[in-house]
């Protein structure tokens, strides 16, 4: 999948997280930023990903060590991510918005013909039955409309007392 379709994503489990936390507004664009963001951190391994332009050497790093696909889109990624987390005592609202989008952006590629080792180390690669080329039409169309979700989540409360009035 492409940035905007993890980016998408992201947004649309920032405001499912702020749904649920009922956060203030500080919190709340703290936790769509780290969703967001945490939504294209497993692309680090690759050098020209959104993320990857920024922190060249780190990508490098990443890649040249594991590959791409492996380690930051596998379980154990994720697991030491939550582990890190606890031990700083990170509130539920942040932990959950940073590993929800760690999730996202791996279920997103595992929507992939090349998927994810999920397992890493083990060398499988996870994918589900149907998948889609990345960037293509699919792709444009899944992140349009994750971002229709995430809007609609975000302004929900506007948009239901604005048909309440009009009704």
């Amino acid at each position: 999948m492409t940035g905007k379709t993890h980016a998408s994503c992201g947004l649309l489990v920032g405001a499912l997280t702020l749904e649920y936390f009922h956060t203030d507004l500080f919190t709340s664009v703290t936790v769509i930023t780290l969703a967001v963001i945490s939504s294209l951190i497993p692309d680090i391994c690759h050098a020209q990903s959104k993320i990857g332009r920024r922190f060249k050497l780190i990508s490098y790093l990443i890649r040249i060590v594991f590959g791409h696909r492996t380690f930051t889109h596998s379980l154990l990624f994720i697991g030491i991510i939550i582990f890190l987390l606890y031990l700083i005592q990170t509130p539920d609202y942040y932990l959950s918005s940073i590993v929800l989008g760690l999730l996202s952006h791996v279920i997103l590629d595992m929507l992939t013909p090349r998927g994810v080792k999920l397992f890493y180390p083990v060398p499988i690669s996870v994918k589900f039955p149907i998948v889609f080329k990345t960037g293509g039409l699919v792709d444009l169309s899944l992140a349009s409309a994750l971002s229709i979700g995430a809007i609609y989540v975000i302004f929900q409360p506007s948009i239901h007392r604005l048909l309440l009035n009009w009704l």
